[in-house]
């Protein structure tokens, strides 16, 4: 094993690697279920970061290993066009173990249900946020259920009334652009006609945050406000949410109410609130009921309810009485406490029992220290874990006993064992080095600089049969006295660029060989056309080739004939057996013959072409072909095939432009065959000169007289 003189960023990679070594046990923990979360909107969304992180707060790392993804639909409405991101999703997460499907909010939600099936089939569906959320939403898919998401509009519109007595007109600002919206829209709708009598509903659809302040201002003294959707600006962008709260409390005395969390603190009084927080907590709860093994089916669609939450400090800026508020209310900004009002004395106190028992506050410190020391340990061996696991490069870790030790999940994914399977010596690294890998490390340690200089590229193979190539950088590890402990492999995946070399060295090789094959045509020689066939066959590297001619048969219509064979050493030609001197075209419908007259390609595995074709080509033990037409004089004639005698196989865009190359090659050949001096040539040398058509039937006598290149058919 070689390698390439250490660089800065290779010690560095080399330094991190070796702190999670060695702060690792020697067999890695079994690593836990993968859960990819969709939410609905952007990073930076109040409501869907609190989601998420009521999620991943409920949901610990130990429980599961949780996937974060954005559709951001507050931008990018939710039924657009989702190709794009459907298939970064695909290519992303194809080896990822994915135990769970989460979603937060209602386009999340639709994007897995009409796109699970062609992603991750048969995963389970856990939501939170969903509006109006009812069993017809989810009928017809399996394993789907969560938690949802009910705005108390009506409760927060008889909070109002009773802490605005004079309140009547309810101006609410929605839209109707977005699921979410549509359904917090209905909401209102249901809810004022709940109230009656006692509200006048004003729907202001779709207004900017400017226009919005305008209709404030001249908002009549009985009216208070609830927003039900985002506001935009003038330019018609979405204003960050919350934000256009706080610019409407800042232009008007009209008391604000709110349904969700994040529009506390802008300016709005309050309302029977929701937090994002708690539905993603709920979600986080069913997905671990699911990962313990309760099926989805039996788990029912859950709902978090509203709390009453008011901002005091906006109640004591518009002057509303306190005596209606619900028992049980959640107030922000309330006035300090009485700890905050007397915090110096309290402190006071504290130092003069400090001072009382020095020792058992030292004690104290000291185990708060030792915790503290204890927790940044584990999350810098948490952080240089998941650097390694995550690195985009095989690791291995060897010990002195050149035994296995420890591998990264790349590894897992690149190649297809497991951990465990690996560890176990399943997987062979190094296929040229003996099994007992100390004596290699031996003397890599007698000169030490030798291992860390040596790289090498090699080719191992995967667990599904593929083929790998890597490119490995190694370094000698050893202890703190200098003895040798092992050593680090480091592999980088290159086998893209070695198979692209090899595609490039073989279409070389074949279209030398294809040369060669029209160079054969051209020595008109009696042999020619077999001594091309057998340079077709070294340009195909496979089992036959074949040229079949055809011609007409009283009994059978169109058939065609073996007229010419090449054939890999140990297969038995085929020229001269029974049935190979008439093959009719009419035992598979013609369908054969149809494409092939039409200028077709035919290619694939022998079990993809009906029954009748199959036999003919079992009959030359073949598991794939590749045909192409062959003409003469610009009538079809015959085809030219090669075969595939192996595992069934799939013909490459660049094997069909060959083969019809080679067919044109061939089909050239045949026409200047064509005997000279017959009558039929002379009348097609009259025709041509006088520019008419030639004749078909005329040219089928002539190729078919004593001496021409077709002999007559079969009787």
């Amino acid at each position: 094993m070689k390698t390439w003189p250490a660089t800065p960023a290779r010690r560095v990679l080399t330094l991190v690697v070796l702190l999670c070594l060695f702060a690792a046990a020697a067999l890695a923990a079994a690593q836990p279920p993968g859960v990819l979360l969709l939410s609905s909107y952007h990073h930076g969304d109040p409501w869907s970061d609190a989601e998420l992180a009521g999620f991943l707060a409920e949901l610990g790392p130990g429980e599961a290993r949780v996937y974060v993804e954005h559709l951001d639909a507050r931008n990018v409405h939710g039924d657009g066009d989702q190709t794009a991101f459907t298939a970064y999703l695909a290519a992303k997460y194809h080896n990822v173990p994915l135990a769970v499907l989460a979603s937060t909010d209602d386009d999340a939600l639709n994007f897995w249900l009409t796109r699970r099936d062609t992603l991750f089939p048969d995963r389970p569906i856990v939501f939170c946020g969903v509006n109006d959320f009812t069993p017809a939403r989810t009928a017809g898919y399996a394993d789907v259920t969560g938690v949802g998401e009910d705005p108390d509009v009506l409760g927060t519109l008889e909070l109002a009334l009773e802490l605005v007595p004079k309140a009547r007109t309810v101006l609410a600002f929605g839209s109707a652009a977005s699921v979410t919206s549509r359904a917090n829209l209905d909401r209102f709708r249901r809810a004022a006609t709940a109230l009656g009598r006692r509200v006048r509903p004003v729907e202001i659809l779709d207004a900017s945050l400017e226009s919005a302040i305008a209709a404030l201002a001249v908002a009549p003294s009985d009216a208070v406000v609830l927003r039900l959707a985002p506001l935009r600006n003038a330019a018609g962008q979405t204003v960050a949410v919350g934000s256009d709260v706080s610019g409407l409390a800042g232009q008007t005395t009209t008391p604000i109410f709110a349904l969700w969390d994040f529009d506390l603190g802008s300016g709005a009084i309050g309302g029977q609130v929701l937090w994002g927080e708690k539905q993603g907590r709920a979600a986080a709860g069913i997905v671990r009921d699911i990962l313990a093994g309760r099926r989805p089916g039996d788990i029912p669609v859950a709902s978090v309810p509203a709390e009453p939450v008011l901002d005091y400090a906006v109640l004591e800026r518009l002057k509303l009485p306190m005596d209606h508020v619900p028992k049980n209310t959640t107030f922000l900004n309330a006035p300090a406490s009485l700890y905050e009002r007397n915090k110096p004395l309290v402190w006071g106190a504290a130092a003069a029992l400090a001072v009382s028992v020095p020792a058992a506050c030292i004690l104290a410190v000291l185990l708060a220290a030792r915790r503290r020391t204890a927790t940044r340990l584990t999350q810098s061996e948490g952080r240089y874990r998941e650097l390694v696991e995550n690195a985009n490069s095989l690791i291995l870790r060897f010990n002195a006993a050149g035994k296995l030790v420890f591998v990264n999940e790349y590894a897992e994914r690149l190649l297809g064992y497991s951990r465990a399977e690996m560890l176990a010596g399943k997987a062979v690294f190094w296929p040229a080095a003996p099994p007992d890998l100390s004596s290699l490390l031996a003397r890599a340690m007698a000169a030490p600089d030798s291992l860390s200089r040596d790289q090498s590229e090699n080719e191992i193979t995967a667990k599904d049969g593929r083929r790998v190539y890597l490119h490995w950088d190694n370094r000698p590890l050893t202890d703190p006295a200098g003895r040798p402990e092992g050593w680090l492999a480091v592999g980088s995946d290159i086998t893209a660029r070695r198979l692209a070399e090899e595609a490039l060295a073989a279409r070389a090789l074949a279209e030398e060989e294809l040369s060669l094959f029209g160079r054969a045509l051209l020595g008109d020689g009696p042999n020619a056309v077999d001594q091309a066939l057998v340079r077709l066959l070294t340009a195909f590297s496979l089992g036959r080739a074949a040229w079949f001619d055809n011609f007409e048969d009283a009994a059978h219509g169109r058939c065609c004939r073996l007229a010419g064979e090449a054939q890999a050493a140990g297969l038995t030609p085929r020229r001269g057996q029974p049935g190979m001197d008439r093959i009719p075209y009419s035992l598979d419908g013609y369908q054969w013959a149809d494409s092939l007259a039409a200028g077709e390609i035919l290619a694939g595995p022998v079990e993809d072409f009906p029954q009748s074709i199959r036999e003919n080509l079992l009959a030359f033990d073949l598991t794939a072909v590749l045909a192409a037409p062959l003409t003469r004089n610009g009538t079809w004639s015959g085809f030219l095939a090669v075969g595939e005698v192996r595992q069934p196989r799939r013909f490459t865009r660049q094997e069909r432009s060959l083969l019809s190359t080679a067919a044109s090659l061939l089909s050239a050949h045949l026409s200047r065959e064509r005997c000279q001096g017959c009558p039929c040539d002379r009348r097609r040398a009259r025709r041509e000169d006088e520019g008419e058509k030639e004749n078909e039937k005329e040219n089928e006598e002539c190729l078919r007289r004593p001496g021409g290149i077709i002999p007559p058919g079969p009787p």
